[in-house]
Parts: structure tokens; sequence; C-alpha cells
């Protein structure tokens, strides 16, 4: 009898693994054989505190002593309430309503499915269609996977999927033109605010935003903001919506909320979309659910990482890292065949000029080699590289990660 794990987004055949982690602490990584990296990816983009923070573990652990999980749908406990009253504090907009599942995907498949029936229970049950954008990711579920774009993540499933309307990403007129045709039909539109993640971190403007959310206004549509990436700080505001000022009518989020430690999803929404579910038949509620939605430990774990952001200055954090991306941008300008150079938050990305692109392209492999052997670990999105380390990260040590990056990249582009 054997197994062996089964890696995601990985051709397994001839797949040899970096090493086998034996302590993770701070912006660290430390393997089996004495080598030691920095976690320049967060992780894929979880770990916002640093690994081990001695708050959340403890946090996880008192309550793990405590109980474990409890059942949401007949039941309360103080870690979910908690974390309920601090959302509603962070969240844009008033009286939020969450629903907690247990990833960024089902925090989208939430956000589409109340979308979907709220339209209904409020005379639109013609508004059944999603607007969503080129290149976007939303997660892994059926639902998920149809308001994201058509390609490589979804290609084998392309049957199955349900039909969305695609528009350019960052073309406002675009919008403007499909909703005056067709929004009576649409249900939400779908997108992910400033910063579009595995398309290969495409920048959009708050501007643009802003402008998405004013004709959704003006053609009653939903909202949804995917902030399951770029909530949390990773762009310098708690919520990348902010900085457009823009209140969405759901959104969803994941990843960060527990500091990278257990998994939790969190969907909110508007009292408009809560109270289309109110009634006396069993048949207008939200007849959805996870057996772990609000569990108490990855509760646990959000209330510790939330008061985090007060106790540590996390945001002021944050701006020092965008600061200093900013400050090393022209020494990356300096190489040729670097450009499209750009930085929010915690993020640092560019790309590499290639005759292959894309996703598959395997320049970003081989810079991944070469900053691994350096001491530092990263993850290139195809012909994409970026940083987006865990905001505990001290300057000297960020610089370090900026010089190995900047010399991988110049010695692949000499090769």
């Amino acid at each position: 009898m054997s197994a062996e794990i089964w890696r995601p987004f990985t051709q397994m055949q001839g797949f040899k693994e970096r090493g086998r982690v034996v302590e993770a602490r701070g912006a660290w990584l430390s393997f089996e054989g004495g080598h030691r990296a920095v976690d320049g990816i967060s992780s894929w983009w979880v770990n916002t505190h640093g690994h081990a923070h001695p708050k959340i573990a403890e946090a996880i652990a008192a309550q793990a002593r405590r109980f474990d999980q409890v059942i949401l749908a007949d039941f309360s406990h103080g870690p979910v309430a908690e974390l309920t009253q601090t959302l509603g504090d962070i969240l844009p907009g008033d009286d939020r309503r969450i629903f907690y599942s247990d990833n960024g995907s089902t925090a989208v498949e939430v956000a589409l499915k109340m979308a979907l029936q709220a339209k209904k229970h409020l005379g639109e049950p013609e508004r059944r269609g999603f607007v969503s954008f080129s290149g976007a990711y939303h997660g892994d579920t059926l639902g998920a996977m149809s308001v994201g774009a058509r390609g490589i993540f979804n290609e084998p499933m392309w049957d199955l999927l349900f039909d969305c309307t695609e528009l350019p990403y960052g073309d406002i007129e675009a919008l403007r033109q499909y909703l005056q045709s067709d929004g009576q039909s649409v249900a939400a539109v779908i997108m992910e605010p400033l910063v579009q993640g595995a398309a290969g971190l495409v920048f959009s403007s708050p501007e643009y935003l802003r402008a998405c959310s004013e004709l959704c206004q003006e053609f009653g549509c939903f909202l949804i903001l995917d902030e399951v990436m770029t909530g949390w700080g990773r762009t310098g505001t708690m919520f990348a919506c902010e900085q457009a000022g823009v209140v969405p009518d759901l959104l969803a989020a994941s990843k960060g909320v527990t500091g990278g430690t257990l998994p939790l999803g969190v969907t909110a929404c508007s009292p408009q979309i809560y109270e289309a579910f109110l009634g006396d038949s069993p048949q207008r509620a939200f007849l959805h659910g996870h057996s772990y939605t609000g569990n108490p430990i990855a509760c646990a774990a959000a209330n510790a990482a939330m008061a985090l952001y007060a106790q540590e200055g996390t945001l002021q954090r944050v701006a020092a890292m965008e600061y200093q991306y900013k400050a090393v941008g022209p020494l990356f300008e300096g190489l040729d065949g670097v450009e499209n150079i750009r930085q929010i938050g915690g993020i640092f990305a560019f790309d590499l000029r290639s005759d292959v692109g894309g996703y598959l392209d395997p320049i970003g492999r081989r810079v991944c080699d070469r900053t691994f052997e350096l001491g530092l670990y990263t993850r290139p999105l195809g012909n994409t590289c970026y940083l987006m380390p865990p905001f505990c990260i001290g300057e000297a040590e960020l610089e370090t990660c900026l010089d190995q990056l900047f010399e991988s990249v110049r010695a692949e582009l000499s090769a």
C-alpha cells in the first residue's frame, strides 16, 4: 500500500519538490538540510503578519483547548460573534451581513448564488446573467470558474460552465455599452478590484472601479468584488475598494483573514440582499452551507490577526514596502527585457519580454530556480515576476530580496 501527494496547479510527471519545510517564522521558510529562503509570495498570498506569529498561534491553541467546532446553523459562539463585529467595523458600507465559508472559491460561489436568488426574490427573475472581465480568476468551483476567463485553468470543464459575458478589463466604455444594450438581463458584475491576481498581476485604477460601480447602480446590477487576494491590506488599504470610495453589494474575501494560518471564507452582503431572503417560506431562505462554517478555531485566528493591524501598524508597514518598491523601480527598468514595472501596497511586479508569454512561459520558472538558490522563494506567473511577502518583512530583508530578484532576472536575461 502506498500514497503520494498530488500537487495543486502542477504537472506531476517529472515533478521534484524544492524542499521539505521544517520551520517557518516571520518571513522565512527553513528546509531540511539547512537551506533558508524568504517566503516571497506569502505562501500563495495568504500570510499577512508572518509565519508562526505568537499571538495568532496562542489564539488558535487557546480556542482549541476550549472547543473546536460548533454547528452554526443552530448555535453561535464567542469567536464568530467577535469576528462579525470586527468585520462590521472595517468592511465598506453599513449593516453588512456576513456569511462564512472556507476558502476564496466558496466565498465567490456564495456571492454568485446570493446575487442570482436575490434578484429573483426582488421581482427581477429575468436578471440571470453575470458580467466578468478578461483575465479574471475567481476560483475553482464550477460557479467560480464560470465567471472566470476561459483558459487553461478551466478548459476541461467548459461544457459544464454556465455562460458569462466577458468584457475587457479596464475598459469602462465596453461595460457601459453592454449594460445599455443588455443590462436588464444582468444579475451582477463581478471583478477583482485594482489588481487581477492569476491573470499576471494586471492593474486597473480606482477611477475605473468607481465608474464600474456607478454603472452597476445606474443599470440596477449588483456589484460583486472579489477581494480574496486584494483584501487585508495587500494593496495598501484594508480593502482595495476603499481607494475608490466604492461600497459593493457583495464582497468575497478569504486568504489573509486568518493571517494565513487556517482556511476561512467571508462573503459580505448589503441589507437589501439579506432582506430579500426573509419570509415565511423555507424556500425563500439561502439554503447553502458548509460543515465548517464559522469554525471557532479559524475565527479565533482571524480575531487575533485582525487585532494585529492596529497593534503593529500593519498598513504603515505596507506603505513602507510600496516606498521601497518605487525606489528600486528604475533599477529594474534598466534591464533590457524587463517591462511594465508596477507596484501597489505590498505587491511589486513586472513582465519579462518573451516570445512565449502567458501562464505557461517557462522563463519565470527559471528565474524562480535562481532566486531560490539565493534564498528567496518566488513563484512567477509565466513571464510575470512578482514579490508579495508577508508584511512583517523588515526593510533590510526586503532590500536583500529585491537585490536577489534583480540579480536572478539579470542572469536569466543574459543567459
